[in-house]
C-alpha cells in the first residue's frame, strides 16, 4: 500500500509532526469506521505498521510514512472515527510524532 500518498504531514509549532488521513487515503479507502491507533510512546519506522483500518472500501494495516516516537493520539478521530472523513486538519489528525 503507498502509505505516503495515504497521509498528510505537518510540522507544529513545537517541532513535532502531525499525521493525519489526506484526499488521496479518503478515496481509496471510502468512509472509515473503525481506527486503532499505537499508544502515546509507541515507536514508529518509517515503512513500519501504523493504523489498522476498517472502511468502506477495505479492511488493512497501513504503514507509517515517517520515525519516530507518538507524543499524543488524537482520541477524538478513535471515539468518532468518520472525522477522518473531513478535510479539516483540525478534525482528522491522527498522531503527533516526535522525530
Amino acid at each position: 500500500m503507498a502509505t505516503e500518498s495515504y497521509f498528510w504531514t505537518e510540522k507544529q509549532d513545537n517541532g513535532n509532526t502531525r499525521l493525519g488521513l489526506n484526499d488521496n487515503g479518503r478515496d481509496d479507502l471510502g468512509q472509515v469506521s473503525f481506527i486503532d491507533v499505537p499508544a502515546v510512546g509507541t515507536k514508529l519506522t518509517n515503512g513500519g505498521k501504523f493504523v489498522a483500518v476498517e472502511a468502506e472500501k477495505a479492511v488493512t494495516d497501513i504503514d507509517s510514512p515517517v520515525d519516530g516516537e507518538i507524543v499524543a493520539v488524537n482520541q477524538k478521530v478513535i471515539d468518532q472515527p468518520e472525522l477522518l472523513g473531513s478535510s479539516d486538519k483540525n478534525d482528522n489528525w491522527i498522531v503527533e510524532v516526535k522525530a
